[in-house]
């Protein structure tokens, strides 16, 4: 009988994380999988991104609408709840033997709280990566405590997670970071083929690429941060004759803040904003662009294997460890605009980030993950049962 894994997804970028272990898992003979959809995929707002999850072919154990539309902070709290009531049922219903989740969103710690009182055993990917003045950070050490069995995107969160969190080491592996096999296996579009699906002319390769999210300590300062960056931007379009491909912030309160500041920018020729963007269009956007500026993950985790540097704005992924390619710089217009020429310009230190070894592996986590998984007997009380707690 094959193992039933219930993997559980709320955000495009999360689902950029699963997919590979996913597919990974529906393509051995030895599981079956079904996925949960909640959240931002269900928003017509954010696209509506569970249609590429349907595209991908996967079995849909349920949609769970647990995104409440708000930009106060008892969104997320609600949201947690919605997803604990309505993913016990589905699990009831599904009987998995894993289930499977990444990071620190409402979706991680829901699917914690849930196989933990359902004695099934969880999978979390992600654990041990320290991100300062963040809800998410105790999130996902919460979620590390909960979960039975670790798969960590560096070595020294897999160490963080024995020597710090104090979990078996037998429960810890190191993987590396599973999204970095889409970039592997994502084929190749040119700039001619970019700029006539984005209908934004980037032919020339001069551009940058722009993602920034709100911080959840600094809510109040969500706008205001927003439009100093995007004034910052638009200094730098002009002096250098460059464009800005942007994305939508994510669904975490404060978000309403940044969609009001950018709205004063759609007009602007300089700018081009997006929602969302398929996989093919997204990583090649990546693979072309001359930095990648904002406060996304994905300068952290992503771009050493894009071999493009990085300017952070703002305190969002502080602590977290870095390849050398990330500038950290406060929400100050002339700051950003230097270290954004910095990164393009500085053909020193483009050299030295083309050279730079990615701390999050180099692709096969999927098959880590999956080899693993092959092993293990879901209902050994081994893993069901946690001894260290403190």
């Amino acid at each position: 009988m094959k193992k039933k894994v219930l993997a559980i997804t709320g955000i495009r970028s999360e689902y950029d994380i699963l997919f590979p272990v996913i597919d990974k898992l529906r393509k051995s003979n030895m599981f079956e999988v079904e996925v949960v959809i909640s959240s931002a995929h269900l928003s017509d707002f954010h696209g509506l991104t569970y249609k590429k999850i349907e595209e991908d072919g996967f079995k849909i154990a349920d949609k769970i609408d647990s995104l409440f539309n708000t930009n106060r902070e008892t969104q997320r709290s609600k949201g947690v709840g919605m997803l604990i009531y309505a993913l016990s049922q589905t699990v009831e219903r599904v009987k998995p033997d894993f289930l499977l989740v990444v990071g620190d969103r409402e979706e991680s710690i829901a699917t914690c709280i849930v196989g933990n009182y359902m004695n099934i055993l969880t999978v979390h990917i992600g654990g041990g990566d320290p991100v300062f003045g963040n809800t998410d950070d105790p999130v996902r050490v919460a979620c590390s405590k909960l979960a039975h069995l670790h798969f960590a995107t560096t070595q020294l969160y897999a160490d963080n997670l024995v020597e710090h969190l104090h979990e078996d080491d037998f429960r810890v592996i190191f993987s590396g970071n599973p999204a970095l096999q889409n970039i592997i296996n994502t084929p190749p579009l040119d700039l001619n083929e970019l700029s006539s699906y984005l209908n934004f002319d980037i032919a020339d390769g001069n551009y940058i690429v722009l993602v920034k999210h709100p911080l959840s300590s600094e809510l109040d300062n969500a706008a205001e941060q927003m439009d100093i960056t995007l004034d910052a931007l638009n200094t730098f379009a002009v002096k250098h004759h460059f464009k800005i491909v942007a994305s939508y912030p994510n669904t975490d309160p404060g978000a309403c803040d940044i969609l009001n500041v950018i709205k004063k920018f759609e007009s602007n020729p300089n700018f081009k904003f997006n929602k969302t963007l398929p996989r093919l269009a997204f990583i090649n956007l990546l693979r072309h662009t001359k930095a990648l500026v904002g406060n996304s993950s994905m300068g952290i985790l992503e771009a050493p294997t894009y071999k493009i540097p990085v300017v952070n704005i703002g305190n969002r992924q502080q602590g977290r460890l870095q390849a050398g390619n990330v500038e950290f710089v406060a929400h100050n217009k002339e700051l950003i605009v230097h270290a954004v020429e910095n990164a393009c310009f500085n053909l020193d230190y483009r050299n030295e980030v083309s050279k730079l070894i990615s701390p999050y592996s180099n692709g096969d986590a999927a098959e880590i993950i999956v080899n693993t998984l092959e092993k293990i007997n879901a209902k050994d009380s081994t893993y069901l049962v946690k001894r260290n707690l403190c």
